[in-house]
């Protein structure tokens, strides 16, 4: 498989695998169904979509969408729906969930539920997004901007690991992963610099497999060339990192609305760690990220990256 460098070409990569199945929980959000549609027309995805049947069709009326390419499951409010959706992913009824108009908080503790949730035990819930933007040559992995505020060092090299792992659905073999600091100066009085100096390390020996990894790296060493020579820092990166780990939630989160907000980037998004793709979007995103959230569900769903279960 050829490195995929924009998220159209994960849309056609996607389009030779074979078809999974969203369940989408209160599957009436008008974004949603609006890309739900979109990857039911261009064959990359089957739907069921559980939720108040006359709130589906009402928005399906108001879309102009045909609610005949959609499965309904009729259920009678957001909570229950939620838990519907869980169990056709639990009976293997549906391969890929996805959050409709349901409170987060309701989403996340059907998904954490110990008996009938889609967190295997003793597993680790995290965030991957894979961005495109139009001043960076190729796609770029973040993690983690939604799930674990301030992730320790187990926390964070699971959570390298879950990207490599995405970096290697979307054709990249060998990933650079920058961990990213405030400087390139290992200091004990910044953890994520010490963090990042031992998982470079752990690396080193071959403890953590399938990356180029370095680190404590600040941003611009990790995304630009130039500054690496400017600096005069030599990195196995050297400014074209395919992967950022970031120290905790608030950095990563502010760089992927940065990025979204004033650099006009594209973003595919899903939790990791999970026995099933699970797509999480905002309220605020648009139409175009949830469908690019659902492609890179399907690309991960076509590979081994979840564990199925037993």
């Amino acid at each position: 498989m050829k490195p995929i460098h924009r998220l159209q070409d994960l849309v056609d990569a996607v389009k030779s695998d074979s078809t999974p199945i969203v369940a989408v929980a209160a599957g009436y959000d008008p974004d949603t169904i609006l890309a739900i549609a979109r990857g039911v027309k261009e064959g990359l995805i089957k739907t069921i979509l559980v939720g108040e049947e006359e709130k589906i069709l009402r928005v399906t009326k108001e879309k102009g969408i045909d609610p005949s390419i959609f499965d309904i499951l009729p259920v009678t409010d957001a909570e229950s729906a939620t838990l519907e959706a869980v169990r056709l992913i639990r009976e293997k009824k549906a391969n890929i969930l996805m959050k409709g108009l349901v409170k987060t908080a309701t989403y996340m503790k059907a998904i954490l539920d110990k008996e009938n949730g889609l967190l295997p035990k003793g597993g680790l819930l995290s965030h991957a997004a894979v961005m495109e933007i139009p001043t960076y040559p190729k796609l770029l992995i973040i993690s983690d901007a939604a799930i674990i505020p301030n992730p320790n060092l187990d926390q964070k090299i699971q959570i390298l690991k879950y990207a490599i792992e995405v970096a290697n659905a979307i054709g990249l073999e060998r990933p650079k992963a920058a961990l990213v600091s405030a400087t390139e100066t290992i200091s004990f009085k910044v953890q994520s610099s010490v963090d990042a100096a031992v998982i470079t390390a752990m690396a080193q020996r071959k403890q953590i497999k399938g990356a180029i990894i370095d680190g404590p790296l600040a941003l611009d060493v990790s995304l630009s060339p130039e500054h690496c020579a400017i600096k005069g820092l030599e990195s196995p990166i050297n400014g074209e990192a395919d992967i950022l780990i970031f120290p905790n939630i608030e950095t990563a989160n502010t760089f992927y609305k940065a990025t979204t907000l004033l650099a006009y980037g594209k973003v595919a998004s899903v939790l990791v760690g999970t026995n099933a793709p699970v797509v999480l979007t905002s309220r605020a995103d648009d139409d175009d990220s949830k469908f690019y959230s659902i492609v890179l569900a399907a690309r991960l769903a076509a590979g081994k990256f979840f564990k199925a279960f037993s």
